[in-house]
């Protein structure tokens, strides 16, 4: 590396060597940047810190320049030839380059002049496109505009003359947009006036009459078009719902068009099919009503009470009692089978008629029902599609509309169901139409038909009040039972009782304590339906009042019971006619499927008069030994009658003073009769006892209970000796009777 003098000393700069510097005369500021500067050169850093002369040091370095001078010369000289032909290629070099930076400039002036003449161009292209586009816009406006004020030829022609139909409808379509654009009160939205009011241009003037009279002649022809529908309708034997959906629903724009253009006209026709649909429905359901009631089939009358005369039984050809009209007329039957056809399709008369089949007066009803529901429905979705009931201010025109079109039919089912109740007596018909008035407005409910609300509360409201005073008339015939009119009384069950047990359960298996009758032919929502149908009548209280009634009824033939036992001459006889008709009631409820307060209450009063058969059973055949320990007992064992610890001061004396001779002939009579007497009794219970079940429980009752006295009585006896008594070979051992009740208890 190579440094002049001046970069090492910048006062040997200003003055010649050997000459003495000023202090003042020293820059100190450029004498710091120098020292900085020095500091970063290896070199001179490493001679300040070497502590080296400056001065020598820079004569040094000042030598060793010139020689490096004079050698660059020399050497410079030597290559002089090669120096001249770089400096003539450098020479050439430049000449090219200032030729091809005079080219470049020529480009770059032609291009731009191309710019200016492409940008002049796109203006112009900007220009014609806003130019274009309102054109363009201005050609939709006015062709909006022309398409809603012209008046085509083929469209005046098809609203005068053509045939209405679907291209007539289309003309319609067409029409209306026309009058509806003319009837604007301000400027088209979509821009098609140019901010005029359609009626207000010049074009306009010159079709309104044309328009106008077009319009009027439209209103003409669809009025003809919909009353000549109408009177098709009326004809006789016209399937209305097939015009309804074949030929009024596929034109329903007419109606729209009407209410558009000529809202009175179109009330009128909603007037008309009102009236004209009402006076078809009501002569359909008239008839169809009067169709069904030729195959009604009368299940009861007046006096068809539970507590009914014999005489009243008795065929006009017999003295005999006629014993199917027992209970026929309480008896559920096939008759709960109707529920799960709730839903079922109404019954066709002339299928009916061919069949020829009978139908009680709840089939007649469900048949009706079911069959309006399906009119109410199909007419109440025509209604609501064919007005525009989808518009919200049309909702409740169209529901109203639909209780003119049904409010005669409704008054004339209403009217009918009445005149059958005046005359009913059938209690179990009552309770199925109530269940079937519950389930069918379930259906209706699925459909989302709220329309027939109003109608099922009604029949609810009917058939409840006539519900309890058919109840009412049973309990009083129970009530007011002469006992000399009601026919011979035996051991088994009263006739009377019979009808009661068939009411009873009938009632409670259509009431919601009874557990539904689950049906295998039945589908889901049919039990469905029937389950609802139960619940409602709990919920809305009816079922509370079923079950009060038919406790009242249960204590009036307690009370009826009581009177009829009465005429039996013994107490025995009494309890095996009690046990029979309670026994037959529980059977009937069991048969049913009946869990209930009623089936706890007679399951009570049957076994009270069990027990007092047992006693009586038993004191017919060995009286002499119970009455024995029902004496001696208390005294003998320190017990009282039902077994309880006596105070008796003989209970702890020890032996105790008895008659060992009536205890002997107690134990000899037993011992040679008790065999015989099981045998007996065995065979007075299967007399007594229609019902075998019934008659092996009381006889396992009456088996047992002896047992338990001969238990008792032995107890006596061996308390009453010290030792084995001189008879005691004669005691029969409680293992022989038990052996010997084993063989009874196989038919348990």
């Amino acid at each position: 590396m190579t440094l002049s003098t001046s970069a090492l000393s910048p006062a040997s700069a200003l003055s010649p060597p050997g000459t003495a510097v000023k202090l003042e005369e020293i820059d100190f500021d450029e004498l710091d940047d120098y020292l900085e500067l020095f500091q970063q050169d290896g070199v001179i850093k490493e001679a300040l810190s070497q502590g080296v002369d400056l001065r020598q040091y820079a004569a040094q370095i000042d030598q060793e320049l010139r020689a490096a001078e004079i050698d660059s010369v020399a050497q410079y000289v030597m290559k002089s030839a090669d120096i001249v032909e770089l400096h003539d290629q450098v020479q050439e070099c430049d000449n090219v380059l200032a030729k091809m930076q005079e080219m470049l400039l020529g480009f770059q002036a032609d291009l731009g002049g191309i710019s200016d003449e492409i940008r002049h161009l796109q203006d112009e292209s900007i220009g014609m496109n806003v130019r274009l586009k309102n054109r363009r816009d201005a050609e939709d406006r006015l062709k909006l505009y022309l398409d809603q004020i012209a008046l085509p030829p083929a469209l005046v022609t098809t609203i005068d003359d053509a045939e209405v139909n679907d291209a007539y409808l289309h003309a319609l379509v067409a029409l209306n947009a026309k009058l509806r654009y003319a009837a604007l009160r301000g400027p088209d939205p979509e821009g098609s006036s140019f901010d005029l009011v359609p009626s207000q241009t010049a074009a306009f003037k010159e079709v309104e009459s044309a328009l106008h009279k077009l319009k009027s002649r439209s209103v003409t022809r669809v009025r003809e078009f919909l009353w000549a529908k109408m009177n098709d309708m009326k004809k006789p034997k016209t399937n209305v719902q097939m015009v309804q959906q074949n030929t009024l629903l596929p034109m329903k724009y007419l109606v729209t068009f009407l209410a558009d253009n000529a809202p009175d006209v179109e009330e009128e026709f909603r007037e008309i099919y009102a009236e004209t649909m009402s006076k078809t429905l009501v002569s359909v359901f008239k008839s169809y009503h009067a169709g069904l009631m030729k195959f009604h089939d009368e299940v009861a009358s007046k006096s068809d009470l539970i507590a009914i005369e014999e005489q009243s039984l008795k065929s006009i050809f017999s003295t005999k009692v006629n014993l199917s009209k027992r209970n026929d007329t309480f008896a559920m039957g096939d008759r709960e089978k109707i529920l799960d056809q709730a839903a079922a399709p109404p019954l066709i008369l002339h299928v009916a008629s061919q069949e020829n089949i009978k139908l009680p007066y709840e089939a007649v009803f469900r048949n009706v029902q079911q069959h309006l529901m399906n009119s109410a429905t199909s007419e109440y979705l025509f209604i609501v599609d064919f007005f525009r009931a989808g518009r919200e201010e049309n909702v409740l025109r169209s529901r109203d509309m639909f209780l003119r079109v049904f409010a005669k039919t409704l008054s004339l089912c209403l009217e009918n169901l009445e005149n059958y109740l005046f005359t009913c007596y059938d209690a179990i018909g009552l309770l199925l139409m109530i269940r079937l008035t519950h389930a069918q407005r379930v259906v209706m409910e699925k459909r989302r038909i709220p329309c027939l609300d109003a109608f099922f509360d009604r029949v609810t409201l009917l058939l409840w009040p006539r519900f309890k005073a058919v109840f009412d008339l049973n309990v009083m015939s129970v009530k007011n039972a002469k006992v000399k009119k009601l026919g011979a009384i035996d051991l088994h069950p009263h006739y009377v009782i019979r009808r009661y047990a068939e009411f009873a359960a009938s009632v409670l298996s259509l009431s919601h304590s009874a557990q539904p009758p689950q049906h295998s032919g039945a589908s889901s929502h049919e039990r469905e339906v029937t389950t609802m149908s139960s619940v409602h009548m709990q919920e809305n209280g009816a079922g509370e009042m079923v079950l009060n009634n038919l406790a009242q009824l249960r204590e009036e033939i307690r009370g009826l019971l009581g009177r009829l036992a009465e005429q039996h001459k013994t107490p025995k006889e009494r309890c095996v006619f009690l046990i029979n008709n309670y026994d037959l009631v529980i059977t009937q409820f069991q048969e049913k499927r009946i869990i209930s307060d009623e089936t706890a209450k007679f399951e009570e009063l049957l076994a009270t008069q069990r027990e007092r058969f047992v006693e009586e059973e038993l004191m017919t055949w060995y009286g002499k030994m119970i009455q024995f320990v029902r004496q001696n007992e208390g005294l003998v064992l320190g017990k009282t009658g039902s077994g309880s610890t006596s105070s008796a001061p003989a209970a702890s004396a020890g032996k105790v003073e008895v008659d060992t001779a009536q205890i002997e002939r107690i134990v000899r009579d037993f011992a040679s009769t008790w065999k015989s007497g099981i045998e007996k009794m065995n065979g007075n219970i299967l007399k007594y006892f229609s019902n075998f079940r019934n008659g092996m429980e009381i006889l396992k009752q009456v088996l047992t209970q002896l047992l338990l006295y001969y238990t008792r009585f032995v107890e006596i006896v061996k308390k009453s000796f010290k030792g084995t008594p001189p008879f005691g070979n004669d005691i029969v051992t409680t293992q022989e009777i038990l052996y010997e009740i084993k063989k009874y208890s196989r038919s348990f």
